[in-house]
């Protein structure tokens, strides 16, 4: 027996946004990218792909996701909540200049 909750355990707006905009590059998704270079671009895309998988490996990982049990978008919604906050700057963790933020320490991991 299976336990269905049936509220969204993530935000499948956000998710879908993430993916069409990893697709088209369309800044009408996410705005605050409009300003962005190509290095911030790419460290965008490279945050948004990092979320996603995130969102999927956290179902997937306990084989959950299936029946609906735990599935996150935490970091999907830090990743668009700082690269917004930074105004078109880079935010702390994808800052290519600090070897402690986010993107830093994934990227030291691969």
């Amino acid at each position: 027996m299976a336990q269905i909750d049936p509220v969204p355990n993530y935000d499948h707006q956000l998710a879908q946004w993430a993916t069409l905009y990893l697709q088209t590059k369309d800044p009408a998704l996410f705005p605050f990218t409009r300003e962005f270079d190509q290095a911030r671009k790419d460290a965008f895309i490279y945050s948004l792909r990092v979320g996603l998988a995130d969102l999927q490996d956290s179902g997937s990982a306990r084989k959950t996701s299936a029946t609906g049990f735990i599935m996150t978008d935490t970091l999907l919604h830090q990743i668009v909540h700082e690269w917004a906050s930074a105004h078109g700057n880079w935010p702390p963790s994808a800052d290519p200049s600090n070897p402690d933020g986010l993107i830093g320490w994934l990227r030291a991991r691969a």
